[in-house]
């Protein structure tokens, strides 16, 4: 069996190519994609070869949600029909899967799989729950946070992860603020949460110290830039919290100022994926439309265009957030 998947050969470098599946043997499941989401962040750091464990060529992406066409005699989970989220795969090339979610069908044992549906979702469930991880990160700082009613949330960074932090923090009754210097992403922030500020303006540290007058009980990183958070750091409150959530690959430009740390005594908290509660979790808000997706979708492609969503991950030219591909359309 033969599909297209979306292949990185080396850094900076993506086109499409045809991979052979191996056959399915009796203990396993054949996944044909429906959609799979692009990760504005993960896979951008993928492509230029900078993430942790970053091997060519591979196939990226771990957005992906498919209906399960064909299961083995000793599959007892699964049945044809049935809508799952996963990325497990089997191919003869000798392509990395990083982990393989851009790509028209899949053969591999179940355990990689978890259940969606037993009936057909519509075409916006689809695309917003195909972002579930991406999404779950942010569900899991937030958990992590242990966010209460009344806090007061600082986010450093108006991207995927941090719009859905601001959210689900609004959700516990905190009040949540962004941060972004980008003037596009500032305004497309503002239709979804409302409040975000640009540490670059001239009195921005009066505006949040109106907003949080006995300073911000937590400080929550999607970014990496130690200048920004070695400035926001002086907004806290004594003894109030930072998550670090962000990509810290350089660690000379990622090193921020300890002492200011240690002065206030906050405590720090990182996070690393998602566990199945916060899929769960996730997924559950994201059907319900507590976690509003469908605003942050800024691009669709068919899978024949699949490139077309790399090259704006890529050069950035074009202002993006959410982009989908629809592989069976």
């Amino acid at each position: 069996m033969k599909t297209q998947a979306v292949v990185f050969p080396k850094a900076n470098e993506f086109t499409t190519q045809e991979l052979t599946l191996e056959a399915p043997t009796e203990s396993d499941i054949v996944v044909r994609t429906l959609v799979a989401a692009i990760s504005p962040g993960t896979e951008r750091w993928l492509l230029q070869g900078k993430h942790l464990g970053s091997q060519f060529p591979c196939c990226p992406g771990y957005h992906r949600i498919g209906i399960v066409e064909k299961c083995g005699k000793k599959v007892v989970d699964f049945e044809p029909g049935d809508i799952v989220y996963g990325t497990a795969n089997r191919w003869k090339e000798k392509v990395v899967p990083w982990s393989g979610a851009q790509i028209g069908m899949s053969v591999s044992a179940p355990a990689g799989y978890r259940f969606l549906s037993a009936k057909p979702l519509g075409k916006l469930e689809l695309e917003t729950l195909s972002f579930s991880i991406l999404a779950g990160v942010a569900n899991r700082g937030i958990r992590f946070c242990d966010v209460r009613p009344g806090q007061r949330i600082l986010i450093i960074g108006a991207g995927f992860v941090g719009i859905c932090a601001a959210q689900l923090a609004a959700l516990k009754g905190a009040i949540p603020a962004l941060l972004e210097i980008g003037q596009e992403r500032i305004d497309f922030a503002k239709n979804i949460v409302g409040s975000v500020f640009n540490p670059m303006d001239a009195d921005v540290e009066e505006q949040l110290k109106s907003l949080a007058p006995g300073g911000f009980d937590i400080l929550y990183d999607t970014v990496g830039s130690a200048a920004t958070t070695d400035k926001m750091v002086k907004l806290m409150r004594h003894q109030g919290l930072m998550l670090m959530q962000a990509q810290y690959f350089d660690k000379e430009k990622c090193a921020i100022d300890l002492d200011q740390v240690k002065i206030r005594e906050l405590t720090m908290k990182t996070t690393c994926g998602i566990d199945a509660q916060d899929f769960k979790e996730t997924a559950e808000n994201i059907s319900s439309r507590r976690l509003r997706i469908a605003p942050m979708i800024t691009h669709r492609f068919t899978s024949d265009k699949v490139l077309e969503g790399y090259e704006l991950l890529s050069s950035s030219k074009v202002f993006n957030m959410g982009i989908v591909i629809h592989w069976s359309e």
